[in-house]
């Protein structure tokens, strides 16, 4: 512990989750534990400590983290391990070990070799042709395909079960991990997710946490997601953000969008400061994950009925907690992905720099309604 304290500089690590600029000897930010418009959070590099005057938190690095990713102490002593470049032993001491901890390391890896196994579906079995059609007629290459994990879950319904229990992991995790489901009289094990194209879900630090699978077919639902478990809360995470936290912070503002497609397809026509709510309810948690990058964000959900619903209720959600908020809204009916994919990307990023406030998308909603 007390060589992983000494290479990880809080300053380093706390910036990895809040924009802070110097003020004096100390870095100051606005404070991602609450809610406000002046920054009163101030990070210490000489005593390395952190502390907001505004709700009294404070601590060293290891307390942070815990804090800012919800972890226990052995879980927050890897992540900055990891961060240093510290390898630290498969378990940690004794006084330190906690079991909650284990199970969620041990679904961390489950997750990891899921996203494995399907992406060799995906890319290698003559199955996974059916897959690969689909996004290349989505207008996916292969190197977006590899850059974002994608997959394909095999429509025979046992093939993650046996390549997760043939690499040992056991049946009781299985079942944390909402994969794998039993049916309920011969507990006969059958994969969550069949016969769909696999979107990976990441945590901050890039972690695989979740999956998301849309169907090929004509099955229902359109989209399936990985139930909540003790590494996943859907309402808590925001699709790419590990990938886009850095831009976000540095152009200072993010672009939040419904889907995986439509993340994908702004991400990939090289604007790199968009994130998915993947679905039409941005929640208070997937706010502060947002404001620990930047108080501004363009709306860019899709244009239909539950769409627009789903801005204003954003909005609302968004002004509440102190964003400034900008309303993109895109002609045709089309969503972000389908208006690239017809339009093109330099068109995308011109309609974004017009993109109205807030006040003018409401204006403008009620003169035409």
């Amino acid at each position: 512990m007390d060589e992983v304290r000494a290479a990880a500089d809080i300053v380093r690590i706390v910036g990895d989750y809040v924009k802070l600029r110097k003020s004096g000897a100390n870095f100051v930010g606005l404070c991602p534990f609450h809610q406000e418009k002046t920054p009163s959070f101030a990070v210490h590099p000489v005593k390395q400590i952190f502390h907001c005057f505004g709700c009294g938190v404070g601590g060293d690095v290891f307390k942070f983290v815990m804090l800012i990713e919800n972890l226990t102490f052995p879980e927050a002593l890897r992540r900055i391990a990891e961060k240093v470049g510290i390898t630290l032993p498969e378990r940690v001491a004794d006084e330190t070990y906690d079991a909650n901890a284990r199970v969620r390391g041990e679904l961390f890896k489950l997750h990891e070799a899921a996203a494995k196994f399907f992406a060799t579906q995906l890319s290698g079995t003559s199955e996974g042709r059916t897959g690969r059609a689909y996004l290349a007629d989505r207008g996916l290459t292969d190197e977006v395909v590899g850059r974002f994990r994608l997959g394909y879950a095999p429509a025979e319904g046992q093939g993650l079960f046996r390549h997760l229990r043939d690499a040992g992991f056991e049946k009781e995790l299985l079942e944390k991990s909402g994969l794998v489901l039993y049916e309920a009289q011969s507990e006969r094990p059958y994969d969550r997710f069949r016969r769909r194209i696999i979107f990976p879900i990441s945590n901050e630090s890039g972690k695989v946490v979740a999956f998301g699978g849309r169907a090929l077919g004509d099955e229902q639902p359109k989209y399936l997601n990985s139930p909540e478990t003790p590494i996943y809360s859907k309402g808590r995470v925001l699709y790419h953000l590990d990938g886009a936290a850095s831009t976000i912070r540095k152009l200072d503002y993010a672009i939040l969008v419904e889907g995986y497609m439509d993340c994908i397809a702004v991400a990939s026509s090289g604007i790199e400061n968009v994130v998915a709510s993947c679905g039409t309810s941005l929640t208070e948690g997937q706010i502060r994950l947002l404001g620990r990058q930047s108080r501004r964000v363009v709306v860019n959900y899709d244009p239909d009925s539950a769409g627009v619903a789903a801005t204003q209720r954003s909005l609302a959600l968004l002004l509440e907690e102190g964003f400034e908020a900008k309303v993109l809204a895109l002609p045709g009916g089309l969503d972000p992905d389908s208006y690239i994919r017809k339009q093109g990307a330099a068109a995308y990023r011109a309609r974004l720099a017009d993109a109205p406030t807030y006040t003018d998308y409401l204006t403008e909603r009620a003169a035409t309604t």
